[in-house]
């Protein structure tokens, strides 16, 4: 029970997270990223070991986050803290980016909560 706890609730939120982007501006992009990062867990809780899957998501998380990163500075820099929960305006793009950043760290501390099975496999002992 403990385990499909473990791979379910991160794969739900992820996905979660991918049918927020419906929506968005760019929901190709977003979409992709959640549920590619979404397979990392569903692939821990098959006990499949997906190391190419695991590189192509980190991948497309650190792009995410280093595209957003400048809209998150200018979001921090304008003092507008309270703007993160309006809906999207073009005179306020930092604040979708800062939003986007958000997003995509989250995902990627999921991802990496399961990087150490994904690369190197189970430790000795593990029970799956």
């Amino acid at each position: 029970m403990k385990r499909i706890f473990i791979q379910l609730v991160p794969a739900l939120a992820l996905i979660a997270l991918a049918v927020l982007q419906i929506n968005d501006p760019d929901p190709v992009l977003w979409v992709t990223v959640y549920v590619v990062a979404a397979a990392v867990p569903i692939g821990w809780g098959l006990g499949r070991r997906m190391p190419v899957v695991f590189g192509v998501a980190m991948g497309m998380l650190l792009a995410c986050l280093l595209m957003s990163a400048p809209g998150l500075i200018d979001y921090l820099k304008s003092d507008d803290y309270a703007s993160i929960g309006l809906s999207m305006s073009p005179d306020r793009p930092q604040v979708e980016s800062a939003r986007e950043f958000g997003g995509a760290l989250i995902a990627a501390l999921i991802v990496l909560g399961f990087a150490r099975w994904h690369i190197r496999g189970p430790r000795p002992g593990d029970k799956r």
